[in-house]
């Protein structure tokens, strides 16, 4: 969602509570006791629990990517609130979306929040019409994938709500992919489509739906620490589950939550056991551009992340599953309850 750009203004209280919460040192925003950190001098995050180091490196990569691929730089900090439930966006945005930026803030549920991270970036750039602002978000923060609309019927809407974000987004990846973050960055100046392409974009559209391959992945696919083998098709590793590790999240409100990586190289049945987790998220990463459609949305028992479905398959933790795995790369996410602890990950292929 995108509306009209409001310089950020933060008071000096806030300023000064933030600036004594550098990278993780985290006090608590006076109006609404929800505990704030300063990103930089880029941005300020609140969150029903503080954020862990995963969280504020990830949300500065992402403000790094945003700024490099629309050639801005943010000057002002932008005031990012992530909320766990779809209610409190409501409460700040209007029915429907799941985030919203709005009068110079961000309102977003977790999974979300790149995307209006990057209508803030870019509103003092411009505000183009929905298809080429909520295309560029988007493309820009994260795997696109082909749509449902025609590129055509997205033309001239006045409304984000009228937009197929699948093929708005698509598309103006294939823009990027095809012929460079030039193209992009023109557009949200609110440049024509014609000046900038030298092309009518009906002929553009056309060679798109021709040609574009199913899905793009993500700028930075499968995020986690990865985890070696350690006999043959096996993983057994002491994990140490803490806000304060490279990867740990405050995302879920159970306890903090690490992400690993492990890269099947055998098709097979697996065994897998977290003990001492809380629950154990999955999901096979896409890493390359996919031409075509995979034929199955599973990788074996695990979802893609190319699919329609793209969440995790979660597991309980302490339980023994067996599971069928494809070749491919997997992301684990391990939950656990209260503080950070340590739990074991076991993963082997059975019969090997």
């Amino acid at each position: 969602m995108t509306v009209e750009y409001q310089r950020i203004r933060i008071s000096a209280l806030r300023t000064l509570i933030s600036m004594l919460t550098v990278l993780g040192v985290v006090g608590c925003q006076p109006d609404q006791g929800r505990p704030v950190t300063l990103i930089g001098d880029r941005a300020v995050v609140t969150f029903e629990r503080p954020l862990c180091r995963g969280d504020i490196e990830m949300i500065e990569e992402t403000l790094d990517h945003i700024e490099d691929s629309l050639d801005v730089e943010v000057v002002s900090p932008i005031e990012i609130a992530l909320w766990s439930h779809y209610a409190d966006v409501v409460a700040h945005c209007s029915e429907g979306p799941a985030g919203c930026y709005i009068n110079g803030e961000v309102h977003s549920l977790w999974d979300v929040q790149e995307h209006e991270i990057v209508h803030a970036v870019a509103a003092p750039l411009g505000t183009p019409e929905p298809l080429w602002a909520e295309g560029i978000a988007e493309a820009i923060s994260g795997r696109t994938r082909q749509g449902q609309a025609d590129v055509g019927s997205l033309v001239g809407l006045q409304s984000y709500r009228e937009v197929d974000y699948g093929t708005a987004g698509h598309f103006v990846r294939w823009l990027l992919e095809d012929y460079g973050v030039e193209g992009i960055r023109a557009l949200q100046r609110e440049i024509a489509f014609e000046e900038v392409y030298a092309m009518e974009l009906a002929d553009a559209a056309a060679d798109y739906e021709a040609n574009a391959p199913w899905s793009y992945p993500h700028w930075n696919p499968c995020r986690g620490e990865p985890l070696p083998s350690t006999s043959g098709d096996g993983w057994e590793h002491d994990i140490d589950v803490a806000c304060a590790d490279p990867w740990g999240s405050a995302q879920y409100q159970s306890g903090p939550t690490v992400f690993r990586a492990v890269e099947i190289e055998a098709s097979g049945t697996y065994s897998l056991r977290v003990t001492g987790a809380n629950r154990v998220g999955a999901i096979a990463c896409q890493l390359e551009t996919l031409r075509d459609r995979p034929v199955d949305e599973m990788a074996g028992d695990i979802i893609r992340e190319s699919s329609d479905l793209a969440l995790p398959t979660f597991f309980v933790g302490d339980e023994l599953y067996e599971i069928r795995l494809e070749p491919g790369h997997l992301q684990f996410s391990i939950t656990v309850d209260g503080e950070a602890s340590t739990v074991g990950f076991e993963l082997r292929r059975l019969g090997a």
